[in-house]
């Protein structure tokens, strides 16, 4: 009894001062005083694991009507999958606290609390389902709580920066797509599903289609045209995308491609933490220190809430003292 008490004072270690945990030690001792406990059996029949299965199948198909994304359904999938791996349960007698076990252990081999919010939501979100089917009477990572993750402000790039990685290409391709993520503010993800008959070179303006299959305008610099237009004018091979590898067969970059690129521009130029996300980050600040209304930069990033696009944004302290000096 002591062992099993000690383990779980030890689990919930992460989230409790050692006052806490001290009072948590004391009323094991008193609850579980005159209780017999008996080891639950771990094996699960194989009509239960069909019938999880089948649940799973159910919840992944009404994420997909919705417009989620292969990646994003997979990563819903996969994370169900690893909980019902751990916990050895019918879905239907899983409790807050076979989970609350199950994230403690994913806490304590080193599974970040950011990972781990994200997580605990595509569990809440299946449990959501199942009751809105009238599967389960209840969703047991409700009571889990709000992980409180540490919220720090990401930076975007400096105008040093931005020059260096500028400089810092070996091809005119690589520069374009600098030049194009930071001009649209488009997602990595965005960029690589582009084709060349999407872009009209002369415009300043073009579709892209975000999360949920959602349409948005963006808008091309001079710098990003002439970038875009001289990569695709010395282009010879029949690859539609917009941007493809520069050794035949030529193929549409992938995500993983164009961040080991821009993975090795940093190291080589000297640039800390050079991924395509920054340069999102780094447009929406530049907006907005330039007097872009935040309704608007919203827009063009395509978010949902003003919340999120705040999250990305960092307003400099001297434009803040400028406009305090300005309206004070």
């Amino acid at each position: 009894m002591e062992e099993l008490i000690n383990e779980i004072v030890q689990a919930m270690g992460p989230y409790m001062d050692a006052g806490q945990m001290d009072r948590l030690k004391e009323t094991l001792y008193i609850k579980l005083h005159d209780k017999k406990i008996v080891q639950e059996s771990r094996e699960v029949a194989v009509n239960s694991i069909d019938d999880n299965e089948k649940k799973i199948r159910m919840f992944i198909g009404s994420k997909q009507t919705t417009g989620r994304k292969p990646g994003t359904l997979k990563q819903y999938s996969d994370e169900i999958h690893k909980m019902l791996e751990f916990v050895k349960k019918r879905i239907e007698d899983i409790n807050t606290m076979d989970l609350r076990y199950y994230y403690a252990v994913c806490r304590k081999r080193g599974i970040s609390l950011c990972t781990m919010q994200t997580r605990i939501h595509y569990l809440s979100s299946f449990w959501d389902f199942l009751i809105s089917e009238d599967l389960v009477q209840t969703n047991p990572v409700k009571k889990i709580g709000n992980i409180m993750v540490e919220k720090t402000l990401k930076q975007p790039y400096s105008a040093e920066e931005m020059e260096k990685l500028r400089n810092g290409c070996k091809t005119i391709r690589d520069r374009a797509i600098i030049e194009f993520l930071y001009s649209t503010g488009v997602r990595v993800s965005e960029l690589c599903r582009l084709n060349r008959d999407e872009i009209d070179i002369n415009s300043s303006q073009l579709k892209v289609f975000g999360k949920g299959s959602k349409e948005r305008i963006v808008y091309l610099t001079d710098g990003a045209r002439y970038y875009l237009r001289k990569y695709l004018m010395q282009r010879n091979d029949m690859e539609p995308a917009l941007f493809a590898s520069l050794i035949a067969p030529h193929e549409r970059l992938t995500v993983s491609g164009i961040q080991f690129m821009l993975r090795e521009l940093g190291e080589k130029v000297g640039v800390e933490k050079v991924h395509p996300h920054r340069f999102r980050r780094t447009i929406a600040t530049d907006l907005l220190s330039r007097g872009m209304r935040i309704e608007e930069v919203k827009e063009l990033l395509g978010h949902e809430k003003i919340d999120t696009t705040l999250i990305y944004c960092d307003i400099k302290q001297m434009n803040v003292k400028t406009s305090f000096m300005k309206f004070a």
